[in-house]
């Protein structure tokens, strides 16, 4: 590796979809220098388009990629790689890329029915308090409740598989994740190119289905509601059925795509 890369990870997906425990899952490992959403060095940039987090190569100007790879370099000290758990960056794919083209990109998929319902509380009332795709004025605006988050699910999952479609990445789906820790744990070890360590598999047991007195991502309680025993398929629990027609409707082709029943 030249001396001017970086060892360097990135955990994306569209928020409420796993970031937080797949990065909590990888910070564990003794090799790792983790970073939580280190929003202050990314704003460098300025935003995208109607103060959304969508950013482009066009944004990764000399300046601003000198300033955020210096910065992630001072952030590595003793690990053998730096990892970012950060859900705006799925939509910044082609800024990232400019950016550490170097970089290995974990991409979490949740299905995204019962990623509206974990929506509900940041974005499904009156305010709009998490990733923003380029289109969230006209959803706060024209839509509301449920079928507002399932319409931003769609969104920023288009733009990222479009952005993704020709770049190297590990996907891992969150239902996997809740059902098969261990397993997941390995491939993403295997990924990073790390050996594997006994604090991630011992990490391993907080991560479960069931939400009845199980351990809860940190810094995620504020979004947390205790409507729902299991994680998958909450959506069958949380929704009436004229909710769950409406947003089947409208996540079908995309679920479909992604292999969602």
């Amino acid at each position: 590796m030249a001396m001017s890369d970086l060892a360097i990870a990135l955990i994306i997906g569209c928020a409420r979809s796993g970031t937080s425990i797949l990065g909590e899952l990888v910070a564990a490992h003794p090799r790792v220098s983790f970073l939580f959403e280190a929003h202050a060095v990314w704003r460098v940039a300025g935003p995208g388009p109607d103060e959304s987090h969508r950013l482009v190569a066009a944004h990764a100007t000399p300046s601003v990629r000198t300033q955020i790879r210096e910065w992630f370099q001072r952030q590595r000290g003793a690990g053998a790689i730096v990892v970012e758990k950060n859900p705006r960056h799925i939509l910044r794919i082609p800024f990232i890329r400019a950016v550490f083209p170097e970089a290995r990109i974990i991409h979490v998929i949740r299905d995204g029915r019962d990623v509206a319902c974990s929506l509900m509380p940041g974005i499904g009332g009156n305010e709009w308090r998490h990733l923003k795709p380029p289109s969230w004025r006209s959803l706060l605006s024209t839509y509301s409740g449920v079928e507002r988050c399932a319409l931003a699910w769609k969104e920023i999952l288009e733009i990222a598989l479009e952005d993704l479609a020709d770049v190297p990445h590990l996907e891992v789906r969150y239902e996997h994740l809740v059902e098969q820790p261990q397993q997941e744990a390995a491939a993403i070890v295997q990924y990073l190119g790390l050996p594997e360590a006994p604090q991630m598999l011992a990490f391993c047991r907080n991560i479960q289905d069931t939400t009845v007195r199980s351990y809860q991502a940190k810094r995620q309680s504020k979004w947390y509601r205790d409507d729902h025993e299991r994680r998958t398929g909450r959506w069958r629990k949380n929704l009436t059925a004229t909710q769950q027609a409406a947003i089947q409707t409208t996540l079908e082709p995309l679920l479909r795509r992604l292999g969602y029943q």
